[in-house]
């Protein structure tokens, strides 16, 4: 139904085999990318035959058919622009009366007061110096011409040529009867979309199994912002760990994050605070890397195993980021194969190209809304860094979801889809020069091989560039109700992640309190860590600055301290 979002959809993946399929987050890529191409030939039948229905009759030399069904087509494309030309001439016509209605208004409190009407020189200024057309109105004249000129052609083509007329008309009934069939068709498809059990096809084309296995590979080939050399604008400071773009492409919008990541010292328990550190230390890490992601990844799948009352629907992947800039180079970071033995090896080598993140997903609303945590892990120099960040994917436009509303399915909505269909004709005949686009995307696909990243291509990054999710979801500032569920379950995740964090630390005799005590403070902080509640009040930033005072608050230094700081 949307041909935008259709578009999007056919240029960034079914014809970009050059670039790699974004991560799926609660839906599959393989059936959207099945049903643009229907509906992409649907309109390009529709604006095929508006084409043929001229080019048609030129080649087999009835030029005054052509010539009558091309008036016929002109006259309908004038409609819908006469419509938008006499709303614009209304508007001031409507200001002119709302002036005369107070004008009036005003004499006629004049005369209630005993003052008669002004006299004046105005109507002599009407009579000399009429009132000029506005531009809509000029616009609209010649629009109006333009109709009577094709209505004049016409009908001299059909009065002279009489057999050509009926030709003629059989061509419009025609394009009719094509109009009302695909706008039937395209609102069956729909009612097929909601009873069916599954809508991944059954055999997929070599395409779409190069999509679905890029949209399920546990790598992911992020796009590295520009570097600031080459911008010409002035870089603004984004109060954010990752920059102004998130990598983590298809996830959606970046929500929440530890800023800083929290660095924890590798301390041995011990009751006097004051002991030396290389006393206290561990010299050799009490465990690797790998052996806490395991123990968290099983802690947050019991949440999953639950009664169906108070479950948490949590899936838990290892996910792993790798910049196109560093896969243009060695190709084997994505060519290899991601097994057990080498996800704990990226796990295990901090400071690598590769970066290994726990990723927990929970899908509310039947996938509506889908929100991600991912956790990165790290030990190296006698600590544990850990970092998180949590993207969210908000709900689709109303227009993606009204075949499901009361009214939108059954008979009578074929029959209101296909009238739909007709009354969207002058934009298709506007529009039908996008035929030549849908053939490009069909030789693109017939061309092109299936996948073109697994090989090094010259001057070509392969990172992905758009999530089709993503770009019709909603924004997170507008999110309304569904948000306070939507934290909540981030909130319970990291909790768990949290406490089974300072249980594995416990366990493998490993001071916790300062961990605890950080983690206390990063669970009940919502100020730095939530993208859209970055609130600063009360703060002082630089060389001798001090905190405002307000109006009633005599001036001089803060006994307190100047507020927070």
């Amino acid at each position: 139904m949307d041909e935008r979002f259709r578009d999007l959809v056919i240029d960034e993946v079914c014809t970009a085999p050059y670039r790699r399929v974004a991560p799926s987050y609660g839906f599959d890529i393989v059936p959207v990318m099945r049903h643009a191409w229907r509906a992409a030939a649907l309109t390009a039948l529709l604006r095929g035959t508006v084409v043929g229905a001229v080019g048609v009759p030129v080649f087999v030399g009835a030029l005054p058919s052509a010539v009558m069904v091309s008036c016929g087509l002109a006259l309908l494309c004038l409609i819908p622009l006469a419509v938008e030309l006499r709303k614009l001439d209304r508007e001031p016509e409507l200001d002119r009366i709302g002036r005369t209605r107070r004008n009036r208004r005003k004499a006629q409190k004049s005369k209630r007061r005993g003052l008669g009407p002004v006299p004046g020189p105005r109507a002599l200024l009407r009579w000399l110096f009429p009132r000029r057309y506005s531009e809509s109105a000029r616009a609209l004249r010649r629009v109006g011409w333009a109709a009577l000129s094709l209505t004049l052609v016409g009908l001299m083509f059909a009065l002279t040529h009489p057999r050509q007329a009926t030709t003629a008309i059989h061509i419009g009934a025609g394009i009719t009867f094509v109009c009302l069939g695909v706008g039937a068709v395209r609102q069956l498809i729909l009612h097929r979309i909601m009873r069916a059990p599954t809508l991944r096809p059954r055999y997929l084309s070599r395409r779409e199994q190069a999509a679905d296995t890029e949209q399920r590979h546990p790598c992911a080939v992020y796009r590295r912002a520009r570097h600031s050399e080459d911008d010409d604008e002035d870089d603004f400071a984004v109060f954010t760990l990752f920059g102004d773009e998130s990598p983590f492409i298809g996830a959606g919008e970046l929500v929440y994050q530890w800023n800083p990541p929290m660095s924890i010292q590798l301390l041995r328990p011990s009751d006097d605070d004051g002991a030396p550190l290389h006393e206290r230390e561990h010299p050799v890490p009490p465990f690797r890397a790998h052996e806490l992601v395991d123990y968290l990844r099983e802690a947050v799948q019991l949440l999953d195993t639950d009664s169906q009352d108070v479950r948490l629907p949590a899936r838990v992947t290892d996910r792993v980021y790798v910049a196109e800039t560093d896969v243009a180079i060695d190709r084997s970071l994505l060519t290899r194969e991601f097994d057990a033995t080498r996800l704990r090896e990226i796990i295990n080598t901090p400071g690598s190209k590769e970066y290994h993140f726990l990723e927990v997903t929970t899908p509310a609303e039947g996938a509506e809304f889908v929100a991600t945590v991912l956790l990165h892990i790290s030990v190296q120099g006698r600590t544990l860094s850990i970092s998180t960040a949590a993207c969210v994917l908000a709900h689709t436009p109303r227009s993606f979801q009204r075949t499901a509303e009361f009214g939108h399915h059954g008979v009578l909505a074929v029959a209101w889809a296909a009238l739909r269909e007709l009354a969207t004709l002058p934009s298709e005949i506007r529009h039908s020069w996008r035929l030549v686009r849908y053939l490009y995307s069909l030789g693109k696909a017939a061309i092109f091989p299936r996948d073109l990243t697994s090989r090094p291509i010259r001057n070509v990054l392969i990172g992905s560039r758009v999530s089709i999710r993503e770009k019709s979801a909603q924004e997170w500032s507008k999110i309304q109700l569904e948000k306070t569920e939507i934290l909540g379950r981030m909130k319970t995740i990291e909790r768990r992640l949290l406490r089974a964090t300072g249980d594995f630390l416990a366990t493998h005799d490993v001071d916790a309190s300062e961990f605890n005590d950080r983690a206390t403070k990063i669970i009940n902080s919502g100020i730095f860590n939530f993208g859209d509640n970055n609130n600063f009040s009360n703060n002082a930033v630089g060389d001798a600055a001090q905190v405002g005072a307000s109006a009633h608050e005599t001036s001089g230094p803060n006994p307190s301290g100047g507020g927070n700081k």
